[in-house]
């Protein structure tokens, strides 16, 4: 696939991202069933559930991929937890919220790393539209996605380009913020395959744990 340069695609990907923006539906609700079975407690660094997000808002985002990062990451391995300070680019989540653990640039060419909120539709393929600006992006700098999803899908083309993938069952912006950068352990386990039904990229019950 052929890469736009960075400086040439940035002014192209604003204008997308605000498109989309326009037309972005709102969360959708769920009954998010209580932390699983087997599922560690949400303690990241000495810090309880109960300071700013319950169980069962935790239990809404699953942790689907998480590859080595060291520009971005904590730990200086696994991208996420994302370290304090970075400079990130965002799109689906408020940068004023954002601030209290990093800086947001409006810029990306001015960002350590991208934090998506991508809309994956039941049963259908993310629009050609959000997975091309998601592929232009994480080609530039590394990008977490966060994919809010209604139901069965299938695994969106850009899994592998992408730094980390969470899936969003509807948990509210403060809490998918205190995932990325750490705060919480996201307690999620898929509660649908995504992918082929008979072969499933991601089989229900999968999540992964930091």
């Amino acid at each position: 696939m052929l890469v736009r340069p960075l400086v040439g695609a940035v002014a192209a990907l604003h204008a997308m991202r605000d498109a989309m923006t326009e037309n972005r539906r709102p969360a959708p609700e769920f009954d998010i069933p209580g932390r699983p079975p087997g599922v560690p407690s949400a303690r990241v660094g000495g810090a309880s559930a109960a300071e700013s997000a319950t169980d069962a808002e935790l239990s809404a985002l699953t942790l689907l991929t998480n590859r080595t990062s060291t520009r971005t990451s904590a730990s200086g391995g696994p991208a996420l937890p994302l370290r304090d300070g970075v400079r990130v680019y965002l799109e689906g989540l408020p940068d004023d919220a954002a601030a209290a653990y990093a800086t947001p640039v409006a810029d990306l060419a001015e960002a350590e790393v991208a934090v998506l909120r991508v809309d994956a539709p039941r049963g259908t393929r993310i629009a050609d539209d959000d997975a091309d600006r998601v592929l232009d992006i994480a080609a530039a700098i590394p990008t977490i996605v966060v994919l809010r999803v209604e139901g069965p899908c299938p695994a969106p083309e850009f899994t592998d380009e992408c730094a980390a993938l969470l899936v969003d069952l509807g948990a509210p912006d403060q809490t998918v913020l205190d995932v990325v950068f750490g705060r919480h352990a996201p307690l999620g386990r898929l509660m649908f395959p995504l992918g082929p039904a008979h072969e499933p990229e991601f089989p229900a019950g999968f999540g992964l744990a930091y």
